[in-house]
């Protein structure tokens, strides 16, 4: 993974922050809490797309998981997994745990209000959709949407035990918008969903969230709870808090890439640029805010 994609992830994690539907994250850690009643052992979750680490030290930090814990985490991405296992400790470090390395991974222990906290992560490098196991519970945040559905879906029943939970918060539903608005909005938001659809190599879907709900129970999944999380990025005077504007920039650079693949018979090239310009600019003057609608969704197996 590049530096650029790395600072991106960093920047990512705050809008991720106000994004989460509390709703849906209450009821995921009510569910962690009765397979934790279950169960002698920890309970087993799998991060699918875990990227930086991100969503377990949110997890560990907003004490979402039970006392005894094994998060296992998978990216595809060797310089992923790497940063997470350099960034973890410290970020856990600031919330109280006790971190040690242990092989490919960490233990992280903690004693808050009386209970021994211990949680053993596992940092691995590999394709969601070849590994293997069993799990309580399936996190996948931000990646039915980049992913073929089906097979994802699949894959997930495929590692849940029996009354296992996915929780995939922030899959995208098709809004993507900026204020202040400009007349060529509508016409490039259609282009860059439709590119998601139809053009890129990758798998994907502009509207994961919907058709995962409408999915679920053809792959064995009963859904529990859904609720709208969207990112929302804003200055706060003259500037971006915790360097969000790097989100948004290389969002925008998304959005050129996606557009550009289209001929000129569909978009005009310096309409594509000038509008891609003014956005930075924009943004470069603390005066953009950028808004996309995803959804946040927990399905029992």
């Amino acid at each position: 993974m590049s530096g650029s994609m790395q600072r991106y992830l960093e920047s990512k994690r705050s809008v991720d922050d106000r994004a989460l539907n509390r709703r849906v994250l209450s009821r995921f850690a009510d569910g962690l809490t009765a397979r934790a009643r279950e169960r002698d052992g920890p309970v087993r979750l799998v991060e699918v797309g875990a990227g930086v680490g991100a969503m377990v030290h949110r997890l560990a930090a907003w004490d979402v998981l039970p006392p005894r814990l094994s998060y296992r985490a998978v990216d595809v991405d060797e310089g992923s997994i790497a940063y997470a296992g350099e960034r973890l400790p410290e970020w856990l470090a600031d919330e109280g745990y006790a971190v040690e390395g242990r092989g490919d991974g960490l233990l992280a222990r903690k004693e808050s209000g009386g209970v021994d906290r211990r949680l053993e992560i596992s940092l691995e490098t590999a394709d969601a959709f070849a590994i293997e196991g069993t799990a309580d519970a399936v996190v996948a945040c931000a990646f039915l949407d980049v992913v073929d559905l089906e097979a994802a879906l699949s894959t997930v029943a495929g590692l849940l035990r029996d009354g296992g939970l996915l929780y995939a918060p922030i899959t995208f539903d098709g809004g993507t918008g900026f204020v202040p608005t400009h007349p060529l909005d509508d016409r490039i938001e259609r282009l860059y969903h439709r590119h998601m659809d139809e053009l890129r190599d990758e798998p994907g879907s502009s509207r994961a969230g919907s058709r995962a709900i409408a999915r679920l129970p053809d792959a064995g999944f009963s859904l529990l709870e859904v609720g709208g999380a969207d990112w929302i990025v804003h200055p706060h005077g003259n500037a971006y808090p915790d360097d969000e504007d790097v989100f948004v920039d290389h969002l925008l650079g998304t959005i050129d890439g996606a557009l550009a693949a289209y001929p000129q018979s569909v978009l005009e090239p310096a309409d594509r640029e000038r509008w891609i310009e003014l956005r930075r600019g924009q943004l470069d003057r603390c005066e953009l805010v950028f808004v996309a609608h995803h959804l946040d969704l927990l399905a029992r197996a």
